[in-house]
């Protein structure tokens, strides 16, 4: 099989949230404003085409919009007056329908792709999203899908590349299996967020590192490939976000050595406290403070947070803190921590 072309062009990536009576793998039904598509003074969308772009996550083809009497004229009309979008050739969304939120938005993206071709895969970052793991830094706009083409090329709304693989069914449609997936979303899109969505899926027991290190093998000879092999050397499913997974290849690329999740405990055994990261060999714990818990300012939280660091520093412990403004700026993380090494 010839390997195909890869890109440096952004293969983007959620899925929207199902209410509890949700029927598992069917499109959820988004509220509508009706004026805003209905009675349009001049420019009428007929109910049953509404209908019909509801259950497709607000996604029309040009055929069925033709299919019930809209000319191209009247599209454009349309699309002009904002009541339909049109992201690329064949494919309209009814505007009302589409969701500001870039993962949602791609989500319906990945829907119109597979309205259009019926035998397309969702690769890359879009099978990467279709499994629900988490995906941070990518750009969202365009769909990477699989067809039977003989070499990839962009298109206006998708990435096309020639089917490989193993394909596996998801809720968002047929999809590369996720370890194929998560590496060519690093080779698409880098080290760091290849390794943050690699992260979560270890995490969640959605791909094993054996199946991760295959997959990347398969890729060798790829432009680019450095970065899933990369991306191999740097995963911890350990880590328990996304901030995390920044933070522990921020260190690692800096040459110190972590342990993520360590558990500390006194003199008699008791627990004291299970940290982000302890630098090996040394008694520095490093605590990535973006946790959303703490944001609300409760104070009992707050306190507890307290009580807990002062517990750990009357250990000899020494605490960094880590946000994600530091994130961020290159070498701020790096520096916090050798700071801190020095200083004991």
């Amino acid at each position: 099989m010839t390997t195909p072309a890869l890109s440096n062009r952004p293969v983007p990536a959620g899925a929207p949230t199902e209410p509890d009576d949700a029927v598992p793998g069917e499109p959820t039904p988004i509220p509508v404003d009706r004026a805003g598509l209905c009675e349009r003074p001049g420019i009428p969308l007929d109910p049953a085409l509404l209908a019909v772009a509801r259950t497709q996550f607000g996604m029309l083809t040009t055929a069925q919009a033709t299919g019930v009497g809209l000319s191209a004229p009247m599209l454009v009309s349309l699309v002009k007056a904002g009541v339909l979008r049109h992201p690329g050739r064949g494919l309209y969304a009814v505007e009302a329908l589409a969701d500001p939120e870039p993962q949602v938005w791609h989500r319906q993206l990945c829907a119109g792709a597979l309205l259009l071709y019926p035998d397309a895969v969702l690769a890359g970052t879009s099978a990467v999203l279709a499994h629900g793991i988490p995906v941070w830094g990518a750009p969202l706009g365009m769909p990477s899908i699989l067809r039977p083409v003989s070499r990839a090329g962009g298109m206006s709304a998708f990435w096309v590349r020639p089917t490989r693989g193993e394909v596996v069914s998801t809720a968002w449609g047929p999809a590369s299996d996720p370890a194929t997936a998560l590496v060519q979303h690093a080779v698409d899109h880098g080290i760091v967020t290849g390794v943050v969505s690699a992260d979560g899926a270890l995490r969640e027991g959605i791909v094993s590192l054996e199946r991760l290190t295959a997959r990347a093998a398969e890729v060798a000879t790829w432009p680019h490939s450095s970065r899933a092999a990369s991306m191999l050397r740097l995963v911890d499913g350990r880590r328990e976000s996304v901030g995390e997974s920044r933070c522990g290849v921020a260190l690692a690329m800096a040459g110190i050595a972590v342990t993520p999740q360590v558990t500390i405990t006194d003199a008699s055994g008791s627990f004291v406290a299970r940290v982000d990261f302890l630098v090996d060999g040394t008694m520095v714990v490093v605590e990535f403070d973006g946790k959303v818990k703490y944001a609300a300012g409760d104070p009992e939280v707050l306190w507890h947070e307290k009580r807990r660091e002062d517990r750990l520093r009357a250990l000899g412990y020494v605490v960094v803190r880590v946000t994600w403004a530091q994130l961020e700026r290159p070498g701020a993380v790096a520096a916090a921590v050798r700071a801190a090494l020095v200083a004991r």
